[in-house]
């Protein structure tokens, strides 16, 4: 009879050295993918934290609206450009010029022997407000391309006042003069129809103006001596300051 029993215990012998061998593979990879596991997700065990960014979250956010100024709205354009008016209050007390132009107004009061003020003021929309040096004189009311119509007040009185659109040679008027040594200003009030009326005044001193032929400005004469005479818009400064 064979002997078997050497070739057995060798069989038993590889066949115990190969499982041990797959062992310890398996159990390497096992460990392995547990590593590598571990790289990849952030949530395992005590990692670092994520160097991930969010792209999104760098995006710059719009910045906030600025909210409007108090008092930061513009005046309204002028209901008209350029336009002279002339004309008198209700009981021809006064006579009343008044120039705009681009927003801006100045004008001029007087009944020709010993009253007047000069003034200056905005037209905002068809909303004309003038007021003389001292706060005295004042025009308010409205104007358009045709009149202008509203209050006048002057010397503790008020007065309603209407005005006609005119063209040159209507219009507000200004004369200069040194007169013996004294400085003499004159304003005008020349009506579509063509009616003057006017005052001097020099060193505090008021009188009726010398007569103005608006087509012969020129001709004008003071006690002898001639005087400059100039037609006023809405851009010329009437009030010295």
């Amino acid at each position: 009879m064979k002997s078997y029993a050497p070739l057995v215990t060798l069989a038993a012998v590889v066949a115990l050295g190969a499982g041990f061998l797959v062992a310890n593979t398996m159990s390497q990879r096992a460990a392995t993918e547990t590593s590598t596991a571990a790289l990849v997700d952030p949530t395992a065990g005590d990692t670092a934290p994520s160097t991930v960014v969010d792209l999104g979250r760098l995006a710059p956010s719009a910045a906030p609206e600025a909210a409007p100024k108090a008092g930061s709205d513009a005046a309204a354009a002028p209901a008209v450009a350029e336009k002279a008016y002339a004309g008198w209050t209700s009981g021809r007390e006064l006579s009343v010029a008044i120039a705009v132009k681009d927003g801006r107004a100045v004008g001029y009061v007087c009944d020709g022997a010993a009253t007047e003020a000069w003034l200056e003021g905005v037209l905002s929309g068809d909303q004309l407000s003038l007021t003389s040096k001292d706060g005295a004189t004042t025009i308010t009311g409205t104007a358009n391309e045709a009149s202008s119509a509203g209050t006048v007040t002057a010397g503790g009185q008020e007065w309603s006042f209407e005005a006609e659109g005119v063209a040159a040679p209507a219009g507000l008027y200004e004369g200069r003069a040194d007169v013996r040594g004294v400085a003499t200003r004159v304003g005008w009030v020349v009506t579509g129809d063509g009616e003057v009326t006017g005052v001097a005044s020099a060193a505090g001193e008021r009188r009726p103006a010398p007569v103005l032929d608006p087509a012969r400005p020129g001709a004008v004469v003071l006690d002898g001596v001639p005087v400059e005479v100039t037609s006023l818009d809405g851009g010329s400064a009437v009030i010295r300051r």
